[in-house]
Order: structure tokens, then C-alpha cells, then sequence
């Protein structure tokens, strides 16, 4: 067994809510009548404690990002925890299909090359409340673990008692000492203390138990032999006896006689519903596929974190506004209007002259997706606010010049990437630059300037200068096409890193270009 100084990271599990229900889950996710928020005074304590830890400091849940208070976690590890070096992350596209390799090739560069380890990390089951909060999660995030469960992830049976399965104290012993998720896993920090491992905090929320030791500086300096009372909820963890599991997407669990009663007792939900198996114990071993032998023992490969059918990263609808002023813009707009319609889910027309307002009836009346908004005030920032809140899809909007000359296949190319909510985008293809911007409504910019902020805007360009430098992004016309557009950016911050020995960062990069060559033959 090994002592929590000792681990890559240590743990703060900020809610058991989750988007799932796997198969013998390590938190237990649906058999909770209710699920737990930790509170924001506990969550800062959890933080102070591990000042002076020097490695990984994890939010995890349950899926962590539907913990309301996400955000305002996230910036106080980002404040009191931060990495030695960070990094704008993730702010041009990114194919959907690479995806998690970017996150992979970044926690190798960022994580563990320049960092060593050291910052904030989260885990994440990549549902849609991943996406809500993507902006934060690139800016403070140095080590990112991603698994939807929805692909082939074998999860092995965890509530089994040692003592129903006949082993005796002296053989559990050798088990238990060499189990492989405290050898490779974390402690953690819940609302009811701290804990050597992970499964034995998620065991004293599951039984209601004594809770662990208090969240204070050092805690994590505990030796095995200091360990003492958690060490009985190793007694009912099946983590160190099984080698076998099922599917997590099939959300059934294999539990012992004894620990299906205990269940009960809680009053399971997951039990009700008939999702609990009870294994035979006189042969326990076989009921499922072997764990495959790799370092998270959950997947055979890295890729199939995410499956392919997972589409919250990429852009659901893009919606266009186009300002008309003039006659002259009208007969621009009605040269262009076919194609708009068919690149954007809606059109939203704002006249800035009411003179113009009866011409454009003809146009919504002919497309079933275009929508006329009438000025306010003649302001181009309040009637933009206007559009905005026209739209009841929180998602993506362009703002287009009326002779914006499209591709067809531009909406269908944006909806095939992922892109970053809290970035703006401009697009040098063909005439589009300074002629066309896309935004999403729920930038962090959008948030911090407000209604006030987008109203004082007078033009587009003024629109734009809301975000951040770093997320002014001008694209070119091979923007969904490269295999990771970040690569030329960490060359270069690498050169400025103030390191006497940077061969291990150049390796480091030479290896990630290697494997991009490699996958493109």
C-alpha cells in the first residue's frame, strides 16, 4: 500500500451526480437516493490542505462539471494551485476525431514535460455540462482523464465482501496490500474527510460511515500504518480480488449476498430498478470479460475514451444576424439570401431603417427561416442584443456582412470541429475577413461585458475587441483539416521557456510530431 505523498494524485470528489450509472462504479453513482455538493467552505479547505503536495490535484465526481459551483471551484484551484506553466488551450479547432488525442498529446506536453506534474486536473465523463463550462476547463486545466463510457469499458465487480468469498486473513492481507487502484490510484477528499483511497471515501458516503480523517494541512503525509479504521472498508471492496467486469455501458452491478442487503438497507435506487446482480460466490470469478492489461485497465486503447457517436463538442446550430441599412444592402442581401438559408438553421435580418422594413416582406415570407428584426434606437449594439436574445438555442451565431460570400459547405465544416465557446472566430476565406464573425452566446466575454458591453458596440470589429487577444481567432480555409493545430504554438513556447536543459521538452514534441507522421500514412 502506498501513502498519499506518494501518489500522482490525490483526489477531491465534488459531487456524485452523474449522466451515468455504470456497471460497478468506483463512486457508486445511482445507488444514492440523493446525491451530494460539496459546499464552497469545503471545497477551499480540500484545496488549502494540499498546498505544499507538488503534484496533481484532481476535481472529480460523479461527473464534476454538474456541481453548480463549477465555475467558482475552478478558479480557485486555478488561483491558489496554480501549474508552473500554462498555456491558451484549445482555441482553434480541433477535428472531432482527434479530440482526444489533442487532450492526450497536451497532457503529455503541458502535464508532464513542462509542469511535472504539478496543477489542477479533472475528470470527466465528457457529457454536455462539459461543454457548458469548455472555456474554463482549457484555461485552468493542466491534465485532463476523459472517458465517456459509452465504449468498450470493463468495470469490475467492487461491492463483494473478502470473508462471503472465503479468503482467509492471510491471503487477504497479500491482496489487499498489492490492490491496483490504491497502488496506481488516488486518496481523496469528500464532504465527510479525507481518505487513503478514492473507494473507501465513496464507501463512507454509499454506508453512511464515520466519514474520514479532518481536511487540514498534511493530512496527506499518513503512512499505511496510520491508515487504521478505513482499512474495514477494504473488508467489503472487491477492487483487489477481481480481474473480471462487464461492460460500464450495460449499468448493471455484480455485488455479494451481504453487500445486496446493505443496499437495501440504503434503499438503492439502482437495486429498485433491477440493476444489481448477485454473484454466485461458490464461483465468483467468472462473470464477465478479463480486465485488459494496460495502465487504466478500463480500455485497450486511449482513442475509445471517446466514442464515436459523442457529439456535445461540436456545434449543434449556427445562427446568422446580417445588418441591412440601405436599399443598396437590400439588393445585396436578396443576391445572397438563397445561399444563407442554407448554410445557417436560422437568418435573423436586423433593419436599421425603418424605410426599408416593408421591402423585406417578400424574403420572410419566401424562407421559412429567416426572421426580420426591426433596429433599436438605430444602435448597432442593442439591436445585435436584440438578435442575440432572439434565439433560444444558447449555441453558435455568426454576424454577416450582406455581401459575405459563402461556401455551402461552410456551416457543415464548422459543425464537423470542435470549437472553443469562449473564442471568437474571424475567417480568411475567399472575402470573409472582417466581413463575418462566429461567437458563442455563452463566452465567458459575453458574460463579463453584459447587455451594457454589447450595446456600446458600434461595429463588428468594436464587437470583436469584447474577447481577449489570445481568443481572437482568424481561421484559414484549412482550419478542419489539421491534425493538431496547437503544435507550431508549443514549439514556439517551448523556445521561450527559461529552462537550462530542455532536451526532455524537445523529445517530448518530437515524439507527438512522430506520431501525427505516423497516422497520416
Amino acid at each position: 500500500m502506498r501513502s498519499p505523498k506518494d501518489m500522482r494524485i490525490i483526489q477531491i470528489d465534488i459531487t456524485n451526480a452523474c449522466v451515468h450509472s455504470c456497471s460497478n462504479c468506483t463512486r457508486f453513482c445511482g445507488h444514492h437516493k440523493k446525491p451530494f455538493f460539496m459546499d464552497w467552505e469545503t471545497f477551499k479547505r480540500a484545496v488549502d490542505s494540499l498546498e505544499y503536495f507538488g503534484k496533481t490535484i484532481g476535481i472529480m465526481g460523479g461527473e464534476p462539471t454538474l456541481h453548480p459551483q463549477f465555475e467558482r471551484f475552478a478558479k480557485y484551484i486555478a488561483e491558489k494551485y496554480p501549474s508552473k506553466n500554462s498555456l491558451a488551450a484549445a482555441t482553434k479547432p480541433i477535428k472531432k476525431g482527434n479530440f482526444i488525442e489533442y487532450i492526450r498529446d497536451r497532457n503529455f506536453y503541458l502535464d508532464e514535460t513542462l509542469n511535472n506534474r504539478k496543477g489542477p486536473g479533472l475528470w470527466t465523463s465528457l457529457s454536455k455540462s462539459y461543454y457548458e463550462h469548455y472555456e474554463s476547463i482549457q484555461d485552468v486545466f493542466s491534465y485532463q482523464t476523459i472517458n465517456d463510457h459509452n465504449n468498450p469499458c470493463i468495470h469490475q465487480p467492487l461491492l463483494a465482501s473478502r470473508k462471503e468469498l472465503g479468503i482467509s486473513d492471510e491471503k487477504w492481507i497479500e491482496l489487499r496490500d498489492k490492490c491496483w487502484i490504491q497502488n496506481t490510484w488516488s486518496a481523496t477528499i469528500t464532504p465527510k474527510g479525507a481518505f487513503f483511497c478514492e473507494v473507501a471515501g465513496a464507501l463512507d458516503m454509499l454506508f453512511d460511515g464515520p466519514g474520514g480523517w479532518p481536511i487540514e494541512s498534511g493530512w496527506w503525509k499518513r503512512e499505511p500504518k496510520d491508515f487504521g479504521y478505513q482499512l474495514k472498508w477494504c473488508e467489503i471492496c472487491g477492487a483487489a480480488i477481481f480481474n473480471e467486469g462487464r461492460l460500464s455501458s450495460e449499468e448493471i452491478d455484480d455485488v455479494s449476498p451481504m453487500l445486496y442487503e446493505k443496499l437495501k438497507n440504503v434503499q438503492s435506487p439502482k437495486l429498485k430498478k433491477g440493476k444489481v446482480k448477485v454473484m454466485d460466490i461458490s464461483n465468483p470469478k467468472i462473470i464477465g470479460k478479463k480486465m485488459p492489461d494496460t495502465i487504466n485497465r478500463y480500455l485497450t486503447d486511449y482513442k475509445e475514451r471517446i466514442s464515436k457517436d459523442n457529439n456535445v463538442l461540436t456545434p449543434k446550430n449556427i445562427d446568422a444576424v446580417v445588418f441591412c441599412y440601405s436599399k443598396a444592402d437590400l439588393d445585396s442581401l436578396e443576391k445572397n439570401i438563397d445561399t444563407f438559408t442554407k448554410v445557417f438553421d436560422s437568418i435573423l435580418v436586423a433593419v436599421m431603417d425603418d424605410n426599408i422594413n416593408s421591402l423585406l416582406d417578400n424574403v420572410q415570407n419566401k424562407y421559412s427561416n429567416v426572421k426580420i428584426i426591426n433596429s433599436v434606437l438605430g444602435k448597432w449594439g442593442r439591436t445585435l442584443n436584440k438578435s442575440i436574445n432572439c434565439i433560444e438555442d444558447n449555441d453558435w451565431m455568426c454576424i454577416l456582412n450582406v455581401e459575405s460570400k459563402l461556401p455551402e459547405d461552410f456551416s457543415s465544416r464548422i459543425k464537423k470541429v470542435v470549437l472553443n465557446p469562449g473564442c471568437i472566430y474571424s475567417f480568411n476565406i475567399l472575402e470573409l475577413l472582417n466581413k463575418l464573425c462566429l461567437f458563442n452566446r455563452g463566452a465567458y466575454a459575453l458574460k463579463y461585458k453584459g447587455f451594457d458591453g454589447i450595446s456600446e458596440c458600434e461595429t463588428n470589429l468594436e464587437f470583436i475587441k469584447l474577447w481577449d487577444k489570445n481568443k481572437q481567432i482568424v481561421l484559414n480555409n484549412d482550419f478542419d483539416i489539421i491534425e493538431n493545430p496547437d503544435l507550431k504554438y508549443w514549439h514556439d513556447f517551448a523556445n521561450t521557456i527559461d529552462e537550462k536543459n530542455k532536451e526532455k521538452i524537445y523529445k517530448c514534441l518530437d515524439k507527438i510530431k512522430n506520431d501525427l507522421e505516423i497516422k497520416a500514412k
